[in-house]
């Protein structure tokens, strides 16, 4: 069974530092999407001015804010108005990953900077005279590590696919593991931050973690590698924190016990600011790349997969979303930090609304076995996927009881029968949400939160 489709903003989020659900429940919302094109695409062209022109009044300038989605394979921007319309979206190139025999997975970190600025300013590009960014705000993957040299070079971010630190979490006991899960609400395993920085610590990089160590300064996410890029300073957020796994879960600062664990002093971390708050302003050189204003308020965002919960209206204890792209990650809400009461083979982590956490789990790559697989196994495939799901919530326990409608984002949604299947394997509703980088709409949301936007009142 598929229930109908509801508006994005229809959880509420009365806990949270954001003003009541922006933008609100109102038909208007994500039905202009009028330009959409690469940097390489031309914006002679503005076919964005007639679906903007609604929130002139009398010539004067319209404020839109901007949503930024850096993701492993590529970055996304999305300008957003008052009324929650996105006025102009863009895409960056392919981010290359380099990938080595021994599970090695790295990527430029410089090249993830020149990918959201080209998406800036793509979209920036597209929103035509009168239209100014009042904020932005960045959805960062979660997880890779930059190690940051005295010199300030940061010349390879280690990603989360990265499974070389695989003989560093083997070598920790039982005991250390579990208390690694109770501190930071992750189980350890190769790709969160805390196995890949103790890796990285036992010898040189250049040398598969054989030999010295090369001196580093500061380890950053892309988050606050990004921050310092748009502001000049670093800065992170709680739930982009998490994936490094050296933060107290409970109280949402970095945790001494596993800064020792990791060979690291806290001093080389970033300090931990609260999503939707502003860090501060984008730098002139930042400005020019982003086809900005410098002085442009820089609001604090978060994870991607946060961002997206938020994006998508899933705020609430027991809503839940599944993001069904190449990899498959179930999200469900809870208002609660009780890691001794997280069913085996969840994670804990805040989520960018304040007083709600998001506890997830990685179905791994069904969305590459669904596109690898020919046509004539694919009722076979989907209801293996469906089945996955299916075992995931069950495994949930009582975090997803009361039978709350399943949303669901991403390439799996174009596949009716896919969908139907989730629907039974689960027992709920499921609400398919249309194209979009939800991540994008997430950040937006927060820049607009710290701008105090409120909901425009919903259409009848």
């Amino acid at each position: 069974m598929r229930a109908r489709p509801a508006w994005p903003w229809a959880a509420t989020c009365s806990r949270a530092r954001i003003p009541r659900p922006w933008p609100g429940p109102s038909p208007r919302w994500c039905t202009t999407v009028p330009v959409s094109r690469t940097p390489s695409q031309s914006s002679e062209d503005d076919p964005v001015s007639a679906a903007g022109s609604e929130g002139r009044l009398g010539g004067s300038t319209t404020e839109v804010v901007l949503g930024l989605d850096t993701g492993t394979t590529s970055a996304k921007a999305h300008a957003v108005d008052r009324s929650g319309r996105i006025l102009a979206t863009a895409n960056s190139d392919p981010i290359a990953t380099r990938s080595t025999p021994e599970g090695g997975s790295e990527q430029d970190p410089d090249e993830i900077w020149q990918a959201v600025a080209a998406a800036s300013r793509s979209a920036a590009g597209a929103l035509g005279a009168g239209v100014r960014v009042a904020a932005l705000a960045v959805a960062a993957q979660s997880g890779s590590v930059i190690p940051v040299e005295p010199n300030g070079r940061a010349t390879r971010a280690v990603t989360w696919m990265d499974t070389r630190s695989q003989a560093v979490v083997e070598s920790w006991s039982p005991d250390v593991a579990e208390r690694i899960r109770a501190v930071s609400g992750w189980a350890p395993a190769p790709g969160a931050g805390l196995p890949t920085i103790a890796w990285l610590q036992a010898g040189s990089p250049g040398q598969g973690g054989e030999g010295s160590p090369v001196p580093v300064d500061r380890w950053a996410s892309v988050d606050d590698y990004l921050m310092f890029c748009l502001t000049g300073q670093w800065d992170t957020n709680p739930s982009n924190a998490a994936g490094m796994q050296l933060m107290d879960i409970g109280t949402c600062s970095w945790s001494p016990e596993l800064c020792r664990l990791a060979g690291i002093d806290q001093g080389a971390l970033s300090p931990i600011r609260e999503s939707g708050t502003v860090a501060g302003a984008l730098t002139g050189e930042a400005a020019a790349a982003l086809g900005l204003e410098a002085g442009t308020p820089v609001v604090v965002g978060g994870h991607d997969q946060a961002c997206a919960a938020l994006g998508l209206g899933v705020a609430d204890p027991g809503d839940l979303f599944l993001s069904a792209g190449t990899a498959w990650v179930l999200t469900l809400v809870t208002d609660h930090a009780d890691v001794a009461a997280l069913p085996p083979g969840l994670n804990l982590s805040p989520h960018v609304v304040v007083g709600r956490w998001s506890a997830s789990t990685n179905l791994g790559g069904l969305g590459a076995l669904i596109a690898q697989s020919p046509p004539e196994r694919a009722a076979a495939v989907f209801e293996t996927c469906a089945r996955k799901v299916g075992e995931a919530l069950e495994a949930a326990g009582e975090m997803a009881a009361g039978g709350a409608a399943m949303v669901v984002v991403g390439g799996g949604t174009r596949f009716g029968e896919l969908i139907e299947m989730i629907a039974d394997a689960t027992d709920r509703p499921v609400v398919t949400r249309p194209d979009a980088s939800w991540p994008a709409v997430g950040a937006a949301r927060l820049a607009a939160a710290a701008l105090g936007w409120t909901a425009p009142e919903a259409e009848g």
